[in-house]
């Protein structure tokens, strides 16, 4: 199995091998008893105790069982030493990978628990970015090596464990066995992280280093237009953008009627337009909080003086959806999970309940925290998902990879079209990317990747 880095942290191969030699010490001690006893049953006449056909029968049965004892002790033999075996094999894989990764952890990357190499969030040039994706798609080339030689080094000492007590009359159960139906029957564990030998472990890796980067700050610029409106630009490592435009007044050189306009408008690396989300609160103080995504789905939301609120979804294909009133959105739970330096969401008082919007105040910070993921990113999935969450991390976790999965749902093919031109040194690792369609990177893959990331991001 491939498993997480905390959990390699946990294991100890050392103790293969005291195992290895406790299992081959019972073998033999169980051959020596035996022996020992036909050898005294053997001796049994010499001493004028017992002879006849009776002490041949039992002569005899003493004999069988030495036989079958010594096949017994030669297979215990066999598997203590496929663990002694493992114990250097899996320790010198285990020591070499969690090396490589610690001392990646010591520069500008870092390795996730999913051994997925990153860029270390902070204040850097493009080129500087360019120059760190470059050397952590090296540096990932290096962790895929290392994690496989563990994996195979793993999987070597089971298959070997399983040959010897094979002798033994050990059998894995199989699919329609009964064994196979309970928790407690043996069987190999799946791998707990993705694997780089296969095409899916390689986009998941790709993908979740992309997303991260997605969302990790490198550069913030704060300026004002003719009409005085404060703007806000944050640059993502993988240059996409995030443009905040706190208003002076709306619409620009009239009478206005709307305060607290705040605007968010997102865009990918290539400067094409993902999202708007606006809100504002009227003059008659209804407040209302719209988003658009670049393929025409709208999602507006309001909340009147009396309190009432309304949300509703309208599609490309013009289907249109309501929000109950006890949906996550409203109650408060989306904002105060995910916080407004990373969604710059405030979760506005409101009877009953609190309504998340933008506003001049939760937007003023934005841009210090090292993340931002944006107000569109994800909320359309992320109203339902982060209902469903029994803990605060657990909705946090839950809310990310709603992000992800509302950005799978429109980008999943450019995303499969961009990571295939990954190549350098890690192109044996990247280049299979090209090979994917955007099936894979669609809401489901990227929900997946977002829940990776959310259990790093998230993580108390």
């Amino acid at each position: 199995m491939l498993p997480s880095r905390s959990r390699l942290q946990g294991w100890n191969p050392d103790s293969l091998s005291p195992a290895g030699k406790a299992v081959d010490a019972a073998g033999q001690s169980m051959y020596g008893a035996v022996r020992s006893l036909e050898d005294g049953i053997d001796r049994l006449p010499d001493a004028g105790v017992w002879q006849g056909h009776a002490h041949e029968a039992a002569t005899g049965m003493f004999r069988r069982a030495t036989n079958q004892t010594s096949d017994f002790a030669a297979g215990a033999g066999a598997v203590g030493t496929a663990l002694s075996k493992g114990d250097s094999t899996i320790g010198a894989a285990r020591y070499w990978l969690l090396r490589a990764a610690d001392d990646i952890d010591e520069g500008e990357l870092r390795i996730t628990d999913q051994w997925v190499v990153l860029i270390k969030p902070a204040r850097m040039s493009a080129q500087h970015a360019a120059e760190l994706q470059h050397q952590a798609e090296h540096d990932q080339a290096e962790i895929n090596q290392l994690l496989l030689a563990l994996g195979d080094a793993d999987d070597g000492t089971a298959a070997n464990v399983q040959a010897a007590a094979q002798k033994l009359g050990f059998t894995l159960p199989g699919p329609s066995d009964m064994a196979s139906l309970f928790p407690q029957a043996p069987s190999r564990p799946a791998d707990e992280v993705p694997n780089p030998r296969t095409m899916q472990g390689l986009v998941q890796q790709g993908a979740i280093r992309g997303e991260d980067m997605g969302t990790s700050v490198r550069e913030v610029n704060e300026t004002k237009d003719k009409d005085g409106n404060c703007i806000k630009t944050l640059t993502m490592q993988d240059g996409g953008k995030q443009v905040i435009t706190m208003y002076n007044q709306w619409p620009p050189g009239k009478n206005p009627m709307p305060k607290d306009f705040v605007q968010v408008e997102h865009f990918d690396k290539d400067g094409k337009f993902i999202s708007q989300t606006q809100s504002h609160v009227s003059g008659d103080g209804t407040k209302t909080t719209n988003i658009i995504w670049t393929d025409g789905t709208q999602f507006i939301a309001t909340e009147a003086p009396d309190g009432t609120r309304t949300a509703a979804f309208t599609l490309p294909d013009g289907r249109y959806g309501v929000l109950p009133p006890n949906n996550p959105f409203f109650t408060g739970t989306f904002p105060q999970v995910l916080g407004g330096g990373l969604t710059a969401l405030d979760a506005q008082a409101g009877r009953g309940g609190k309504f998340p919007m933008l506003t001049p105040e939760s937007v003023e910070n934005v841009g210090k925290a090292a993340r931002f993921a944006g107000p569109a990113m994800g909320i359309a999935t992320t109203i339902y998902d982060v209902g469903a969450a029994e803990t605060s991390q657990e909705a946090c976790v839950a809310g990310i990879s709603g992000a992800f999965g509302v950005v799978g749902d429109y980008v999943g093919g450019d995303i499969g079209a961009s990571v295939g031109t990954l190549g350098g040194p890690a192109a044996p690792v990247t280049v299979p990317f090209a090979a994917v369609g955007g099936a894979f990177l669609g809401g489901k893959g990227l929900g997946w990747i977002g829940h990776q990331v959310g259990e790093a991001v998230c993580r108390p």
